[in-house]
């Protein structure tokens, strides 16, 4: 099995990155392959722009899911995008290890998506959801907060963490993914001295190990659910009866 750790954190020696190459050891430890796909890094720009296309379908007029689509069947997708789907179409699993910043991942996570989930190649109208491209495989969330884990619960001041990463959950579940509930680390923060420094650290360490130990359990994993095509009519509203996995889709009163 082939792992594909997209990290997206601007500092090399990070715990975010720390996290990636705990994956990466712990895959290749039980004789799979891994790979450590570094944004930063890489310089990955994540603006979509019709500068990236190098073979209009319309120069008077950029619309981004046609261009898309056009240089995905031309093969003239930019050259970084076109190697990052391939990655991705490699890897049996996905884990994306980002900081939370701000309510949600870094900007350069979100422009990844926006670039390399391109529409003709990694979703269209009829392979979406669990007909998705990517059924089969599995999607990991792990990020890292500096709140504490009762600030970001749900009756936390920083609100619901676990609910404020649902559209991106969603998104790997919209290109086909089984998505794995989120590892979630709390109190990871910058700047301590003395025992605060030595009790966050002997937290981490701890953390780091349960992580490892739940990557060797990969299989066991619980999957987060998403409602199938059957709990919809064809408007595509949830049918009076269906199950309903997250406040984002609900029954209306």
């Amino acid at each position: 099995m082939h792992l594909l750790i997209v990290l997206a954190h601007p500092e090399k020696k990070s715990f975010n990155a720390h996290l990636a190459q705990q994956a990466q050891d712990t895959w290749r430890a039980q004789g799979h392959q891994a790979t450590v796909l570094d944004l930063y890094a890489e310089q990955f720009e994540p603006r979509e722009g019709d500068w990236h296309y190098s073979s209009r379908l319309d120069a008077g007029h950029f619309d981004t899911m046609q261009e898309q689509r056009h240089h995905w069947h031309q093969q003239a997708l930019p050259r970084d995008v076109e190697r990052h789907i391939e990655l991705l179409l490699r890897a049996d699993a996905l884990i994306l290890q980002f900081p939370f910043w701000w309510f949600g991942a870094p900007a350069i996570l979100k422009g990844w998506m926006d670039r390399v989930f391109v529409y003709g190649g990694l979703y269209q109208s009829q392979r979406r959801h669990e007909r998705g491209i990517m059924r089969g495989k599995k999607a990991l969330v792990v990020s890292t907060a500096g709140a504490s884990a009762q600030a970001c619960a749900a009756n936390g001041r920083d609100g619901d963490m676990r609910l404020l990463l649902w559209p991106i959950l969603h998104s790997l579940h919209y290109i086909g993914f089984e998505v794995l509930e989120p590892y979630l680390i709390h109190g990871v923060r910058s700047g301590l001295a003395g025992e605060a420094q030595a009790q966050q650290r002997s937290a981490l360490e701890q953390r780091i190990l349960d992580y490892r130990a739940r990557l060797m359990g990969w299989e066991q994993w619980p999957a987060i659910p998403f409602n199938r095509q059957q709990d919809f009519t064809e408007e595509l509203s949830l049918k009076p009866g269906a199950p309903s996995y997250s406040p984002f889709v609900r029954h209306l009163p």
